[in-house]
């Protein structure tokens, strides 16, 4: 089996939005749930359920950050859905204005997962860039 996480941070600077999509199997994002926090979700059927979003919210917060030329942004937790076997979870900074390079420390699954890798897209008006990360690598950084 694999263990593949997959994050798309698309940037508009025209637009001053920054927008993070993260797709992780169901069934791994719950193990990996369970483990960091004891709660049992059940991913397919939670998407409007306050609870789950706030666990989901916390665990992301936790496994996920970007840094921009220097500054750590706060990501703005926007929801999820469920496609297939996968779930979508999506994030945003509002009025986004940063310059420089895109750090990204991203440790998803790795608590569940000695195997998991993660891979990440950066697209910045246009140029994208992309690197994977295998557990135990925690940091990637895209220069524009």
């Amino acid at each position: 089996k694999y263990y593949v996480g997959l994050t798309e941070v698309n940037i508009d600077s025209k637009k001053h939005t920054l927008d993070v999509s993260t797709k992780l199997f169901m069934d791994d994002l719950e193990a990996g749930l369970l483990k960091s926090t004891n709660k049992k979700v059940d991913l397919s059927t939670s998407v409007n359920n306050k609870e789950v979003q706030q666990l989901l919210m916390n665990y992301l917060d936790a496994n996920f950050k970007i840094n921009v030329g220097g500054k750590l942004l706060k990501l703005k937790f926007v929801g999820y859905e469920v496609e297939n076997d996968a779930v979508w979870c999506y994030s945003e900074v509002v009025n986004f204005k940063g310059k420089g390079t895109v750090s990204i420390y991203n440790t998803l699954l790795y608590e569940s997962f000695p195997e998991q890798a993660n891979l990440m897209n950066v697209n910045w008006d246009g140029v994208s860039k992309s690197v994977r990360l295998s557990n135990p690598e925690k940091l990637a950084e895209f220069v524009y």
